[in-house]
C-alpha cells in the first residue's frame, strides 16, 4: 500500500485535488465549462490516488 514518504505525498496531492474540485464545484458558477473543470480536477485526484496505491491493488486476478 503506502510504503514511503513519496507515496504519502502523492496520496496527499490526490486528496487535495478531490477536495479542491469538490469545493470548486460548489463555488464556481453553474456554467458547463466551470463544472467540467471542477469535474476534471476531481477525476484527476482519483487518478492520482489510484496510481499512489500501487501495483498490488491494480493487478486484480
Amino acid at each position: 500500500m503506502l510504503d514511503g514518504p513519496r507515496e504519502y505525498a502523492w496520496f496527499a496531492v490526490a486528496l487535495l485535488l478531490v477536495l479542491g474540485g469538490t469545493i470548486a464545484a460548489g463555488l464556481l458558477p453553474g456554467t458547463w465549462p466551470s463544472q467540467a473543470l471542477a469535474g476534471g480536477i476531481i477525476v484527476a485526484g482519483f487518478a492520482v490516488a489510484w496510481l499512489a496505491l500501487g501495483v498490488e491493488f491494480r493487478d486484480v486476478e
